[in-house]
């Protein structure tokens, strides 16, 4: 039994043989329908008619007609034996007959040949509309995806799933690869042009070992190489775009920042300016006016100072350098320092401090923390009345050091919340101080803060006003 599987599975496989046992069979099935049908009364003309059908089964049932043709001379010779006088031989009596038998001859095998051809033609429509089902998939899968070594992989993949060649893309001195690490010469490739839509972007180059491309096979490649070449000009594109759009905000931002520094640091220069000329005009001030007119210098002094040190601060961030110099600083010695660079804070607002027990140390920048403090607590000055209460709390709790800085003023409006940390973004309109800000004080503490691993946020309190907290990560000193 499976010697007998064997030899079907065989004949399965050989399809010439599997051909010739059809037209075989088929042949033979009509011969006994013909048979039957004499037996009935039925003219032998209609019986022809039956080969006829039997020679259209087998085009259909095979390729090519060649076996159409076959299947009709084996008809008639069938047909011969069988049904024309006299019977069971090969002679032919009537001249009828012989006519019948070549028109049938003739018709036969015209109908295999166009039935072939039919099938030929059906064939290649079904290539055809497999190739272009392809190429549609390939440009949808382009459609959707970005980023240069994501577009080259995927025509890569989509040339070897569909012609089992590997292949590398080179752009401009840049050789991308599936990763196969072979060595391979000039004649293991064929080369294909990538081509935008002004110039040549690259080279493709399918390693098909000498072997040519079927027709279809090139014009999937092509495809690819086009298809790629029209998704990398879409990319670097968009990165001009990209690129000109980011030089224009940086252009906006920079003028902004020009007009915003040179508006902002006039009120404080030309109060200085109004003193010292005060002071050289009029020899006999008294002391305690000059005083305070000392006094008001210092001030405008030290906030155009700050004001420098944010602009400053700000320009090392945007140039993407490393700004932040951690160690080890203890958190009480920042915090004391910084009470002393906030104008207005002791003797004109009621301001409190809360620090933890234990001696707390944090990896950080000394100088940048005590920055984002100066600047949030310069925040809270200026959007309290005099006579306010502020508090700066620090804490620790599960190594992080949190610092919490409080004002009783109006707080912040919901629509600022997610902004407020934005370059440019200043309040200061609304200021019950008379100085005002560039904008730039909170966006450098996020800078800083998220430098140093921390995070810092805003949110109002029930009870009036704003609290910025911040945390930086923090150990208990030993």
């Amino acid at each position: 039994m499976d010697g007998i599987g064997k030899t079907i599975r065989k004949i399965a496989k050989n399809k010439k043989l599997n051909y010739a046992l059809r037209t075989i069979l088929i042949v033979l099935s009509a011969s006994l329908v013909c048979l039957l049908l004499n037996q009935f009364g039925v003219e032998k003309e209609n019986g022809l008619m039956v080969f006829m059908v039997a020679v259209l089964l087998i085009s259909v049932f095979t390729k090519g007609y060649e076996y159409g043709i076959i299947g009709a001379i084996v008809s008639v010779m069938m047909f011969n034996y069988f049904f024309t006088v006299p019977v069971h031989t090969f002679a032919i009596m009537n001249p009828n007959d012989v006519a019948l038998m070549g028109f049938f001859l003739i018709t036969a095998c015209i109908s295999s040949s166009l039935t072939a051809r039919f099938q030929k033609q059906l064939v290649i429509a079904q290539s055809s509309e497999e190739t272009a089902l392809r190429l549609y998939e390939m440009s949808e899968k382009f459609i959707n995806v970005t980023g240069k070594d994501n577009i080259i992989q995927l025509g890569i993949r989509y040339i070897y799933e569909h012609t089992g060649y590997e292949s590398i893309v080179e752009l401009e001195g840049e050789t991308i690869a599936p990763g196969t690490g072979k060595e391979y010469t000039s004649k293991d490739y064929l080369m294909f042009p990538i081509i935008g839509m002004v110039r040549q972007l690259g080279t493709l180059k399918v390693f098909n070992h000498n072997l040519g491309l079927a027709a279809e096979a090139e014009m999937l490649v092509k495809t690819a190489a086009n298809q790629i070449g029209i998704a990398l000009d879409r990319e670097l594109i968009y990165a001009e775009q990209e690129q000109t759009k980011l030089e224009v905000q940086r252009e906006h931002m920079k003028s902004s920042m020009l007009r915003s520094i040179s508006h902002d640091f006039r009120t404080p220069l030309t109060g200085i300016m109004g003193d010292c000329s005060l002071m050289i005009e009029n020899h006999s001030m008294d002391k305690h006016t000059r005083d305070d007119l000392l006094h008001d210098i210092t001030e405008q002094s030290m906030w155009l100072m700050k004001m420098m040190e944010n602009v400053l601060s700000m320009t090392k961030i945007e140039s993407g350098q490393q700004f932040i110099e951690k160690h080890p600083e203890v958190v009480d010695d920042i915090v004391y320092e910084v009470q002393k660079h906030v104008i207005g804070l002791k003797n004109r607002r009621d301001f409190r401090v809360s620090l933890p027990d234990q001696v707390v140390v944090a990896e950080m920048d000394g100088k940048m923390i005590m920055q984002v403090l100066v600047n949030l607590l310069d925040n809270a000055v200026k959007h309290t009345q005099d006579g306010g209460s502020i508090s700066l709390n620090v804490s620790y709790r599960e190594n992080r050091v949190y610092f919490v800085v409080k004002d009783d003023g109006d707080g912040i409006e919901e629509d600022m919340k997610e902004k407020i940390f934005n370059e440019f973004v200043s309040l200061s309109d609304k200021s019950t101080d008379s100085k005002r800000g560039i904008g730039l004080g909170l966006a450098i503490c996020k800078e800083v803060v998220e430098a140093h691993g921390g995070k810092i946020w805003v949110e109002n309190r029930r009870e009036g006003g704003a609290r910025f907290t911040f945390w930086l990560e923090a150990r208990i000193a030993e």
